[in-house]
């Protein structure tokens, strides 16, 4: 009996706990903090916009760099490239044809060249799985602390797909599906560079 005594408590001590793992709210905040700190990336896919019953799709390429940002728009509506260039101050858009035109806002701005609005201003954010700052109306995550659906300034973004990136534990939207009322954007990330 002594025996079974000691031999229960050599077993108990040699007992391995479980690894930790992180809660989902651990998890987001912990990807949360890495990828605000992400300022500087590349990221080369496809967009699609339909508005209303008029849709265009083009390719894209977008650089960020903190504060500033040059997206190219290759393919919409028969202009060839659009090219916007900005940072928190102010945006510039050339045209395939050279037109220039600069504006504090690059949503109103994008609108009145290529007759959509679309949110660069969150997109910026929402790209990468992030809110924009300000009000969030519902965030959801996977157990992996990665976005799954965003309401934000009256859009809805889901996140359906992501793909692993070079730095090792953060995968990053593949796919990205953005609608508000009568507008839908949804883009594919092929690739992404930090």
């Amino acid at each position: 009996m002594a025996l079974m005594a000691l031999l229960v408590a050599l077993l108990s001590g040699c007992t391995v706990a479980p690894p930790s793992s992180l809660t989902a709210p651990d998890a987001w905040t912990t990807r949360q903090s890495v990828l605000t700190r992400s300022t500087r990336w590349h990221a080369t896919g496809r967009i699609g916009v339909v508005n209303d019953q008029d849709g265009w799709h083009a390719s894209f390429q977008w650089a960020q760099q903190d504060n500033g940002y040059r997206i190219d728009l290759i393919g919409p509506l028969g202009q060839g490239r659009v090219s916007i260039e900005g940072d928190n101050r102010a945006v510039r858009i050339q045209t395939q044809d050279g037109q220039n035109r600069t504006a504090p806002d690059p949503d109103t701005l994008l609108e009145q060249t290529i007759g959509t609005r679309l949110p660069v201003t969150g997109l910026r954010y929402w790209a990468r799985g992030l809110p924009a700052p300000g009000p969030t109306s519902l965030l959801q995550t996977d157990a992996a602390g990665r976005l799954t659906r965003l309401e934000q300034n009256g859009w809805v973004i889901e996140y359906p797909a992501y793909v692993p990136t070079s730095i090792p534990n953060l995968d990053l939207p593949e796919r990205i599906m953005a609608r508000r009322q009568d507008l839908s954007v949804k883009l594919v990330i092929e690739q992404w560079t930090l």
